[in-house]
């Protein structure tokens, strides 16, 4: 069959991403069988004209949307990303008969409303490496489809759904397509490759859904297969500069360990970037990390202030996140950090407790958020429903913030002042270059 696979992600608002999870599932595609285009509209001045040029030329029997960002989760500068997703299914639908199915980030969120408001044929939620090909032997075949996991469709009844799984074995997985895809344009617009080194959370932050997304257990790549795919990335695509995906690089820390001896035995000459889990940081650690060619982290704290970290459901001291800033300024590692105000209780002792935290400190950059973006599935969605911010049944396809009222009147402009005093300081990117 003929398969248009198409990133519709047209996001600058930070580090462009190179569409990694669909390069993936085009991988696992048998190319003996099916006839594969990609269509990237990141860097299209018509998408919507490109859309229709590939569709006539093309003609595929099959079109896979994939949809990266619900909306850019700022508050202060809120950004709606789907309705210009409705309008390329309306013109896959004006200009092919193709099956059209969706799924990505953004509709694995809400993947119900998201399905009845772009009315595609068929939706996939969470990792489609497993589940998409199999499907689309289903349609190739005209048999059964409703026992796949994660697969969203509609019937005489509604909209109906499965339960999705996960892929258990990363290491079975075929590396992802890369070359079907412009890297070099990537690096050169403030992007960079990357990499998934393992997927799941087994943490509980108050906000995020990504232990319901990918699971609670992390399911780990074989520090091997993370320093060959590296290595691919470098020769083959010519790329020396990547990004690690995991939500946490360094839990376990073995296994962090093992992946930078893996790239330092293959001498590999490649710099990285990780998040990382302040609470699972020691020298001995960022040496080897320096080593294998960590030049930036981003350590993830939300906030720096003993209460808030609490409340938040960190995981770590303000102390150990004070000791994991000093030994990155002392190693000369450059780290990037990215506070959310507004979490239950947060007021103006807790903000100011956080700004004097980090006079003191020297990151590379500092984004402030103030309102933090609700999503399905989480501790904060419970707490929004008990008070009144949200109903229980909002499926929170469209943004909705949560700021506690104790700072909602005037954390932007205290935020602004403070940021115009401090060059590499920002509230949600509004000063970036």
């Amino acid at each position: 069959m003929r398969i248009l696979f198409v990133s519709t992600n047209r996001s600058r608002a930070a580090l462009l991403p190179m569409p990694l999870g669909l390069a993936s599932i085009i991988a696992q595609m048998d190319e003996s069988r099916h006839e594969i285009h990609a269509l990237d509209l990141m860097f299209c001045d018509q998408p919507e004209a490109e859309l229709i040029r590939a569709l006539a030329r093309f003609e595929p029997q099959i079109i896979a949307l994939s949809i990266r960002n619900l909306d850019n989760q700022s508050r202060l500068n809120t950004e709606y990303y789907l309705p210009l997703e409705k309008k390329f299914v309306e013109l896959c639908r004006e200009n092919s008969r193709a099956t059209l199915i969706i799924g990505g980030a953004a509709f694995t969120v809400s993947p119900v409303a998201v399905f009845e408001y772009l009315e595609p044929d068929f939706g996939v939620i969470g990792e489609g490496e497993t589940v998409f090909p199999k499907l689309v032997d289903r349609i190739e075949q005209s048999s059964k489809y409703t026992d796949l996991p994660g697969l969203v469709w509609r019937d005489a009844g509604g909209v109906q759904h499965n339960p999705y799984g996960f892929v258990t074995n990363l290491d079975a997985l075929k590396p992802p397509r890369r070359d079907l895809f412009d890297n070099q344009r990537y690096a050169k617009e403030r992007g960079m490759a990357n990499i998934v080194v393992k997927q799941g959370c087994p943490f509980e932050c108050l906000y995020c859904d990504g232990p319901h997304v990918m699971g609670k257990h992390w399911r780990m790549k074989s520090p091997q297969t993370v320093a060959a795919e590296l290595e691919s990335i470098q020769k083959d695509i010519g790329v020396n500069l990547v990004y690690f995906t995991d939500a946490i690089f360094n839990h376990p820390v073995d296994h962090a360990k093992a992946i930078c001896q893996a790239i330092i035995d293959r001498e590999l000459s490649i710099y990285w970037v990780a998040t990382l889990h302040p609470g699972f940081v020691d020298r001995s650690l960022l040496e080897l990390m320096k080593k294998a060619g960590c030049v930036s982290a981003s350590p993830g704290c939300d906030t720096c202030s003993e209460k808030m970290l609490q409340v938040m459901r960190k995981g770590f001291t303000k102390d150990e996140l004070k000791s994991c800033l000093i030994m990155l300024e002392e190693m000369e590692i450059s780290y990037i950090l990215s506070l959310l105000f507004g979490a239950p209780g947060e007021n103006r002792e807790t903000v100011e407790e956080s700004i004097r935290f980090l006079e003191e400190r020297k990151p590379m950059m500092l984004d402030f958020c103030p309102g933090i973006r609700l999503m399905p599935h989480t501790p904060l969605f419970d707490i929004a429903v008990s008070k009144g911010v949200i109903s229980a049944d909002d499926p929170l396809m469209e943004p909705k913030f949560y700021i506690s009222p104790d700072i909602k009147d005037w954390i932007e402009e205290y935020l602004t002042e403070i940021c115009s005093t401090h060059e590499k300081w920002n509230v949600n990117w509004k000063n970036n270059p």
